[in-house]
């Protein structure tokens, strides 16, 4: 009898380690379920939320294609979407005269239809200024010693008409690359045509408007 009983407490305690280790492993699995249901809802708040973006920008890129649909036509105004952004190239000829950072006529009038778009989104606005690889004149160096100052100061006019009609400043960023980035040859006049040029390339980063 003595040996049956010092055998049933020894049961005892061993089924008492086996209850704690399995209400152990219970808790690890309920923690477990719960850090997997946490995570898929992560998942699906990031995967909502991306597709709003892509729905956003693709809605900047319609808007952007319905706003300049005669310049598309005319080749002046190009319209991408970018794997994070909307990028529009506009030809030079329709913004500036040759050898100059002041806009012209048409210029202000296309900047001013970007804008209405622009203004919308808090959006970072990158405007990237581009040149062929000519030579800056004598008659114009005092003014742009080299294409990075010409380029730049190209950037900065954009920059500045699209402040005046809105566009908010913390989101804009003038950028000029010179005639270090072509799209095209610069051995024929319509290569150096397509090298001279302003990007504005709109990034889904959000701007604090203070």
């Amino acid at each position: 009898m003595l040996l049956d009983r010092s055998n049933l407490v020894g049961e005892q305690a061993r089924l008492e380690r086996e209850k704690r280790k399995l209400i152990s492993e219970r808790d690890r699995l309920g923690q477990l379920v719960a850090e997997t249901e946490q995570q898929k809802q992560e998942a699906a708040m990031k995967a909502e939320k991306a597709q709003a973006e892509i729905a956003r920008q693709q809605k900047v890129y319609d808007n952007l294609q319905s706003t300049f649909a005669k310049e598309q036509q005319a080749n002046q105004v190009k319209i991408e979407m970018m794997k994070s952004g909307v990028k529009v190239n506009l030809a030079n000829e329709i913004l500036f005269p040759s050898g100059s950072s002041e806009l012209n006529k048409m210029g202000v009038e296309v900047l001013s239809r970007a804008a209405g778009e622009l203004k919308k989104s808090p959006y970072q606005t990158v405007v990237a200024g581009f040149t062929d690889d000519q030579k800056i004149s004598n008659k114009l160096k005092a003014k742009y010693p080299s294409n990075w100052e010409l380029a730049a100061a190209r950037a900065a006019s954009v920059v500045r008409l699209l402040e005046k009609e809105g566009v908010a400043p913390a989101q804009l960023i003038a950028i000029s690359f010179g005639e270090n980035s072509p799209v095209a040859s610069n051995d024929t006049p319509e290569g150096r045509s397509r090298n001279r040029r302003i990007e504005i390339i709109l990034r889904p980063v959000a701007v604090t408007m203070d």
